[in-house]
């Protein structure tokens, strides 16, 4: 049975990709991809960790343009949801799916010198 801190992170994580699509800044360049949501044990703060597809200036200019609208995403939240208590919105860069495919590569590499 989940408990009620899994099921907002879940709602969260939804409300957040919908308005990510809705904004129209040019900032939000490469593919941008949640990768997880953290609640705070009080609820006060949910961090959001992203990835993005792209150059590292694409990155940068993408962490800037979620900086620029985290306290929109959290108006944003208030007006859809009925909740007593909406979390602030932090967002974070995620590294771990660069690091995962450099881990692959490595392994694969490592096969490979095994295999000759």
């Amino acid at each position: 049975m989940f408990e009620r801190n899994d099921r907002l992170r879940e709602l969260f994580r939804g409300e957040i990709a919908k308005a990510l699509r809705e904004i129209k800044d040019p900032g939000l360049g490469g593919l941008l991809t949640i990768t997880g949501v953290d609640l705070s044990v009080d609820r006060k703060t949910l961090k959001v960790f992203y990835s993005v597809l792209g150059t590292p200036q694409e990155r940068h200019r993408t962490q800037r343009a979620l900086a620029r609208s985290a306290s929109y995403i959290h108006h944003l939240l208030i007006k859809r949801l009925a909740l007593k208590l909406v979390p602030k919105v932090e967002f974070h860069f995620d590294d771990t799916p660069r690091r995962a495919t450099r881990i692959d590569k490595l392994l694969s590499d490592l096969e490979e010198e095994r295999g000759k």
